[in-house]
């Protein structure tokens, strides 16, 4: 029995009349009845009782049933092939370790909603690891933070993440508005090791104060903002964070100040491989241009309320 002597079958069984079977089927008549009688012929029984009218037999009501189910099977299994063959079926996704970005957030949130059937997988991380990951093959998108785009495969930005430098409350620094890359020349600095985020930490060790030609002073590795901000309280040095998340930590006796610097922002997007674009990604990367045409998607991305809170006494950012 082959898969096309059902689907005849079937179209004719549901027309009861073999021209109007063969039309819809595109096909003659005489080749469709050749057919139905091979069938019958190799299963042993009559399927129609052909008169002036045509009728189903019980044997043909009964493998009807069945040849429904089979031909939806075989069906349903070669789109299930399809769409893994095309990456349809499953995302999976990196999300952002480093940044609170609502923009991410709102792009998961719509992307389950609008796509129920493609199984979404988030893996959280930092862009170092998002973007090993990427390569490996073992993501197919991801939130990242990044200024080079050369290095993430494609890319495409979604809002800048700028950094703000913490800092006791009585430091000298803190009196003002904002500091200078050049602040930091003789100050102890709470880092993150390179390993953990290699872009970040590049960006703001050679993009921001080697291009300043600041080179810093790092007196501790801490491998969480929680770990740095706990240091920064005790006295053992200045420590960034990304101002997306400043929000999310209340320190006492700690004050944040955004950092003045000419190198280029960096910038929270979506990355992934160079190669072909699975479905899947295509319907991501659909759902954030969506979202980016929306009134204040930019503003979203990173803090509502820039810096409130953290001026108290503040007064101008010094020239030198």
């Amino acid at each position: 029995m082959e898969f096309r002597q059902l689907r005849y079958f079937i179209a004719v069984a549901e027309e009861l009349h073999f021209g109007r079977a063969a039309e819809r089927l595109r096909m003659t008549g005489p080749p469709l009845s050749q057919q139905i009688r091979a069938l019958e012929r190799e299963l042993g029984v009559e399927l129609f009782v052909r008169g002036r009218h045509i009728e189903l037999t019980e044997a043909g009501r009964a493998l009807l049933e069945q040849a429904r189910c089979a031909t939806e099977a075989v069906t349903h299994a070669a789109q299930v092939a399809r769409e893994v063959g095309e990456g349809t079926t499953r995302l999976r996704l990196g999300y952002p370790a480093a940044v609170a970005s609502t923009c991410a957030s709102m792009a998961v949130r719509m992307f389950r909603e609008r796509f129920p059937a493609i199984v979404l997988e988030t893996v959280v991380g930092h862009t170092g690891a998002h973007l090993t990951a990427l390569g490996a093959r073992q993501l197919d998108a991801a939130f990242v933070l990044s200024g080079r785009w050369e290095r993430v495969g494609r890319f495409r930005p979604l809002h800048p993440e700028r950094f703000l430098v913490a800092m006791p409350e009585e430091h000298p620094l803190a009196r003002l508005l904002a500091v200078r890359v050049e602040h930091l020349a003789r100050e102890p600095v709470v880092l993150f090791p390179r390993a953990l985020d290699p872009v970040v930490h590049d960006h703001l060790v050679v993009d921001v104060c080697g291009g300043a030609g600041i080179s810093l002073s790092v007196v501790l590795e801490a491998t969480t903002l929680e770990s740095s901000l706990g240091a920064v309280a005790a006295g053992l040095g200045l420590a960034f964070a990304a101002e997306s998340v400043v929000d999310r930590f209340t320190v006492r006796g700690i004050a944040f100040r955004p950092l003045v610097a000419t190198a280029p922002v960096l910038q929270v997007g979506v990355a992934w491989r160079r190669e072909a674009t699975p479905k899947a990604v295509r319907r991501f990367l659909a759902v954030i241009d969506e979202l980016a045409r929306g009134p204040g998607f930019a503003e979203r991305g990173g803090r509502a309320d820039h810096h409130n809170g953290h001026r108290r006494g503040a007064v101008p950012v010094a020239s030198g």
